[in-house]
């Protein structure tokens, strides 16, 4: 017996694990091609379809039933593929940096320790964020979502997406400005 995306979602949002099954196994393939098509190992596009499907289930509650989920899924897919060929691209370009010039690696380890030490700065502002303003952050720092796609996603106006942002870079700034400026 055929169930409908709408029915199946619905489910989902219940924590219908039956559900989710019926939703990888109608879209798994598709996924994976897509993945397939951008990336240029099988390993990789398998874990996109993996990295999709824990999107899908973490934010079940969240998914409109009345919104079509196949271009759901593939658009969570395209921000995910997006994501992976970003980081490939950044991890290469320091890997020919590091082969084009003879640095001082003691240089390079106190680059990493600033970068670590300003990436866990930022996640405690996170955390000291207002939740809905950090779940907006995040959609569009983390996993490259647009405004629209945000707004749609939260059922809020793409404005409230922009004002929100605003303010979260604004807390961000002032925070590394007053840290920096006590050192």
């Amino acid at each position: 017996m055929y169930i409908s995306d709408k029915s199946l979602v619905e489910s989902l949002k219940d924590d219908d694990v039956s559900a989710f099954n019926e939703l990888y196994s109608r879209y798994h393939s598709r996924v994976f091609q897509l993945g397939i098509r951008f990336l240029p190992y099988k390993e990789d596009a398998e874990e996109i379809v993996q990295l999709v499907f824990i999107a899908v289930w973490n934010n079940r509650n969240k998914i409109d039933e009345n919104q079509n989920v196949s271009a759901y899924i593939l658009s969570i897919a395209r921000h995910c593929i997006y994501n992976a060929l970003r980081k490939a691209v950044y991890r290469q370009g320091y890997i020919d940096y590091l082969g084009q010039n003879d640095t001082d690696h003691s240089f390079i380890t106190e680059e990493v320790v600033l970068f670590n030490e300003l990436d866990a700065l930022l996640h405690k502002f996170l955390e000291n964020m207002p939740p809905k303003r950090r779940e907006i952050f995040r959609l569009h720092r983390e996993e490259g979502l647009s405004y629209k796609e945000i707004s749609t996603r939260l059922s809020i106006a793409s404005s409230t997406v922009n004002t929100q942002l605003t303010k979260a870079l604004n807390y961000i700034r002032q925070n590394i400005r007053l840290i920096y400026s006590d050192k």
